[in-house]
């Protein structure tokens, strides 16, 4: 976590957010200033300036919730559909370094517009766009993993009961009607 990040504040508890949905890594709230009605702002508790910075695990279980989260909304709102938004780094608009992934509800005629115009490329600006692409993608496959933490070991054994003596407890469940 950073001191100055706004995100990071709102985990600590320093800026009052409207929370939507909390656990322990994640924090989903009401976006400050909307675009649309039920406007819903998702982020990991952990400070990650850019999405690429995730854990493949960690972004999974980010996922797995905020299409809960992206459900709450919809229904809530009585939304028709919903954009998911993630700026990326600064040159995709993003103005505070931590990733954050936007839940806006959407209705027919709502006026927001998330429209752009398609590039013209030419076939060889495709063609070396496709191969740098692809050579880029080769890795894909192998996945980061949690660490997972070995059980707690006890030092004392189990006591093992005679075979003639008789448990206390399971005398009395037998008696149990």
């Amino acid at each position: 976590m950073t001191e100055t990040c706004v995100f990071c504040q709102a985990v600590k508890g320093q800026a009052k957010v409207e929370r939507i949905y909390e656990d322990d890594k994640i924090l989903a709230i009401l976006h400050p200033r909307p675009a649309s009605k039920g406007h819903v702002l998702v982020f990991s508790k952990k400070h990650y300036n850019i999405l690429e910075q995730i854990p493949d695990f960690e972004l999974g279980d980010l996922f797995k919730k905020l299409n809960k989260i992206s459900i709450a909304a919809f229904e809530g709102v009585k939304a028709q559909g919903t954009n998911i938004i993630i700026q990326n780094g600064v040159a995709a608009g993003q103005e505070i370094p931590h990733v954050c992934v936007h839940i806006i509800p959407r209705n027919e005629n709502d006026g927001l517009n998330f429209q752009w115009q398609p590039k013209q490329l030419t076939e060889e600006e495709m063609s070396t766009v496709e191969l740098t692409l692809k050579k880029e993608a080769e890795g894909i496959g192998s996945f980061q993993k949690e660490e997972k933490k070995e059980p707690v070991k006890l030092d004392k054994k189990a006591e093992k009961l005679k075979d003639d003596e008789e448990n206390y407890l399971i005398k009395k469940l037998t008696r149990i009607p």
